[in-house]
């Protein structure tokens, strides 16, 4: 199962770590595994095009296949780019859920 804790403090996203199989399929053929990554890669490549890394906005982890996506500083646009993440992993759920756990935590 992917498992996928969201942190938020006044709503606001502060980190998203992503881990975990879905075991959907065999191993590279999992469509749930490939979507999922898919969009995680997708948010972590916008993140880095718009500079929050360089200006240490935000950090990325990646590690034997997690994802860690830390907020560093709060800023508007970001949050809208890691909500566009929280949205596309929600509607994985929709079809997924047996392959696909969200878990929200407060800080």
């Amino acid at each position: 199962m992917i498992k996928v804790d969201i942190f938020k403090k006044s709503n606001h996203i502060t980190k998203i770590i992503i881990r975990g199989h879905a075991e959907f399929g065999e191993y590279g053929k999992d469509l749930v595994c490939a979507g999922v990554s898919a969009v995680a890669t997708g948010i972590c490549n916008t993140i880095a095009k718009k500079g929050y890394l360089d200006k240490k906005m935000c950090s990325i982890e990646l590690e034997n296949g997690n994802i860690v996506i830390e907020v560093l500083e709060d800023e508007e646009t970001l949050q809208v780019i890691l909500e566009t993440l929280e949205i596309s992993l929600q509607s994985f759920i929709e079809d997924y859920y047996q392959f696909i756990k969200i878990t929200y935590r407060e800080e």
